[in-house]
């Protein structure tokens, strides 16, 4: 009965571990916010902020001759906000992140991670101080940065890491600046041998989070016209969304090519556009637009599509349907009928010699305008004509 018991609480025990292992979140640390410690955010000014990726981790000691300060870490981390910006009159604290001898972990910069306060030397930083008159690291927070490094390196692809200095220079009663140099400190000394035990990843792996606003298109298309699709989403995430280096794309749901692609106007015939150079805050919302063309059998036609990042994969809460209804009207319609080849060539003149513009699958349908010597002439999109050889096509 005895052991029945134990193997009951042991396989108990297994189950709740496991639980709490798959629900546990991906990455590892959490800090306090800056609302939770309470700064005047109001001091703060995000007007002037220029935003752009994370490419490198620096981590920097701040030390201070209070006793007092020393022993509070809150009010230390409290003190150094109102020193940056009403001392030393910059718009923001320049650390990203905080941390004190107990491990603790403290947000800095009211614009969080990517947010720029125009001084080229913290251009695509993230910026780590360790609030410490040590010259080495405690084995808490040696265990705190580790986390903290291992999970920015984890979202955001980062595998710079480096121990630096930090130089203010002070102006007064003006606007001071800030330098980043090497450093050979011991704390610096110290730390490298923690950064070099760490694992850092390239790859990008964001929980990236739309909404979709609205969606707006025309509910009814002739057949081989193009309709103009309206989508609006939020950023729901909590960081900006970047879009310089890997473009945002709107997708097929299935990643597969569409029956509404356009050739030579998508980005690819799952992708009907890509948003590049633009950085969308948190909560901000933006407007896309991108055409479709029916080349198929009349009736209803649909199609999902997300947003998507490639290496991360679709956004969630991100997809939206294309639905509308395709009508003939008062044309003659041909459709590619190859079963040796599968495919018929779009020519740009009625001879074999002739450019080819296309060469659309089994299936596909488009408009026919004449026909002289065995060839077919087509509408190949709107304002677009071509020619290709009738005994690749049957009329329907």
């Amino acid at each position: 009965m005895i052991e029945l018991i134990m193997k009951i609480a042991k396989t108990l025990i297994s189950t709740i571990l496991l639980s709490m292992f798959l629900t546990s979140p991906l990455f590892a640390f959490s800090s306090y916010s800056t609302k939770t410690q309470k700064f005047d955010l109001s001091l703060s000014d995000q007007s002037t902020t220029v935003y752009t990726p994370p490419e490198r981790i620096y981590i920097t000691q701040i030390t201070t001759q209070s006793n007092s300060i020393s022993r509070d870490p809150s009010l230390w981390v409290k003190t150094l906000y109102y020193y940056f910006i009403t001392r030393l009159y910059l718009p923001d604290i320049p650390y990203n992140y905080l941390i004190d001898e107990n491990g603790a972990i403290y947000d800095g910069k009211t614009g969080g991670i990517g947010a720029n306060l125009k001084f080229e030397a913290l251009d695509s930083v993230i910026l780590i101080g360790y609030l410490s008159n040590s010259s080495s690291l405690s084995s808490r927070a040696e265990a705190s940065l580790k986390d903290l490094i291992e999970t920015l390196s984890a979202e955001w692809g980062v595998e710079s890491v480096k121990p630096v200095k930090l130089n203010i220079l002070q102006g007064e009663n003006k606007l001071s600046s800030i330098e980043i140099v090497d450093s050979s400190s011991e704390f610096s000394n110290s730390l490298n041998k923690t950064l070099s035990n760490l694992k850092l990843s390239s790859d990008e792996h964001h929980n990236y989070i739309a909404k979709i606003e609205s969606v707006d298109y025309p509910k009814e298309s002739v057949i081989g016209s193009r309709i103009k699709i309206k989508v609006k989403f939020t950023n729901k995430n909590t960081f900006p969304w970047f879009t310089q280096s890997e473009p945002i794309y709107i997708s097929t749901k299935s990643g597969e090519e569409s029956k509404l692609a356009i050739n030579k106007v998508w980005s690819s015939f799952s992708k009907p556009l890509e948003i590049t150079g633009k950085i969308i805050k948190p909560d901000e919302s933006i407007e896309a637009e991108f055409e479709v063309e029916a080349k198929v059998l009349v009736g209803e036609i649909s199609e999902t599509f997300v947003l998507q990042k490639i290496g991360v994969g679709n956004f969630t809460d991100s997809e939206f349907e294309v639905k509308f209804n395709v009508i003939k009207g008062s044309n003659t319609l041909v459709q590619v009928y190859s079963p040796q080849y599968g495919f018929v060539n779009i020519r740009t003149c009625r001879w074999s010699s002739c450019e080819i513009i296309d060469s659309p699958k089994e299936g596909s349908v488009y408009i026919l305008l004449a026909e002289e010597e065995g060839w077919y002439k087509i509408q190949y999109a709107p304002g677009v004509e071509g020619w290709a050889m009738g005994k690749y096509f049957k009329k329907i």
